[in-house]
């Protein structure tokens, strides 16, 4: 999948123009990103996203955006950062087993729907999970946002979220 870009595109009048790998054309390897939202929402978006990435042989980027708090500086946020990326290694652990090599990336921001739409490339894969719910959520926010933005967001419904909705029908 890094190989350069060598494809022949036909144009109008049936002449074929080859595009070659010295003509400065890279094919990257395209990227599924999950944005960390909670661990069981997370881990359900990196289901789908492991599926993504095993069948378009992507990579997989975790994006995890901390809000600091104005009173806080930036650079020490409420938690400590030993903890949060200790919190991505517990998520990442699962894909790890399965011979994905996920890379993560913690942000710590004012703004958390900022900071990722500056940290995902134009036109990204973004795989979200949450709970479904009738009104508007954090998650739902976010993905708006980067759909808005051009990015194709796709909504994964959590584990826990699924089994509560079920528990609720039966009732």
């Amino acid at each position: 999948m890094n190989k350069q870009y060598s494809h022949a595109v036909k144009n109008g009048r049936d002449k074929t123009v080859a595009l070659k790998p010295e003509a400065g054309f890279a094919l990257e390897p395209l990227e599924v990103n999950v944005i960390f939202t909670d661990e069981a929402s997370t881990s359900a978006a990196l289901g789908v996203a492991q599926s993504l990435a095993r069948d378009l042989g992507a990579r997989i980027h975790l994006q995890y955006a901390v809000t600091v708090p104005f009173q806080l500086p930036l650079e020490r946020p409420g938690v400590s950062v030993s903890f949060l990326q200790e919190r991505l290694r517990k998520v990442l652990a699962d894909l790890e087993k399965d011979g994905f090599e996920p890379k993560a990336h913690l942000y710590l921001c004012r703004d958390r729907v900022r900071a990722l739409r500056q940290a995902l490339k134009p036109n990204s894969l973004v795989v979200i999970g949450g709970r479904r719910r009738w009104w508007p959520t954090q998650e739902s926010g976010i993905a708006r946002a980067l759909r808005a933005e051009g990015h194709r967001v796709i909504c994964v419904a959590s584990k826990e979220a699924v089994d509560f909705e079920r528990a609720m029908v039966t009732r």
